[in-house]
């Protein structure tokens, strides 16, 4: 079962707290999943290098409203630009953009719980890539609408919260062909 009220944390290996539901992280995703983090992760990171942002991968834990008590994630890729939120055990606030790409076990709630904690947290740039159709979901969290820009294969994804950031989306879907 994907989320459950009656899951206990300190019985999991990783888990995350979404509007008080605990859900099960486990197995870990699939080779294909860890091909596009690793490639988007060395785009990012490249792109970071020397400035004042910082990229992340999972596990890497998110409390989203600044406290152990309230919504707790760990993103696939989540870009923090405020150092005053990284603290020895993760993230406590809201970072600027995240990234999850979707395993059929998680869809779901990536597309539903997270998106809404997301947006009710103040994170700015939410992207979904879709492995199986190789597409990316694009959110402004920052709006009052809640539709995504849909990107495909062979498009160029501009990173809104970084300057000049292009994404070419070949070389992400491409990584996860074992090229």
């Amino acid at each position: 079962m994907e989320g459950n009220h009656q899951l206990d944390p300190n019985e999991l290996e990783r888990w995350e707290r979404i509007d008080g539901v605990i859900y099960d992280m486990s197995p870990a995703p699939s080779t294909e999943h860890q091909r596009i983090v690793r490639s988007l992760l060395v785009e990012i990171g490249s792109y970071l290098k020397g400035k004042t942002c910082e990229v992340f991968q999972s596990p890497f834990d998110v409390y989203l409203n600044a406290d152990e008590a309230g919504q707790y994630v760990q993103p696939d890729i989540c870009i923090v630009c405020n150092p005053n939120k990284l603290r020895l055990n993760g993230c406590y606030g809201a970072p600027d953009m995240i990234v999850e790409v979707l395993s059929p076990r998680t869809a779901k709630k990536d597309r539903t719980a997270k998106l809404r904690a997301y947006k009710a947290s103040g994170v700015r740039e939410y992207w979904i890539i879709d492995p199986l159709y190789q597409l990316v979901e694009v959110y402004d969290l920052q709006g009052e609408v809640l539709f995504p820009t849909v990107y495909g294969v062979d498009e160029t994804v501009t990173v809104g919260v970084l300057e000049k950031l292009d994404i070419v989306l070949t070389d992400i879907f491409s990584a996860s062909e074992g090229k």
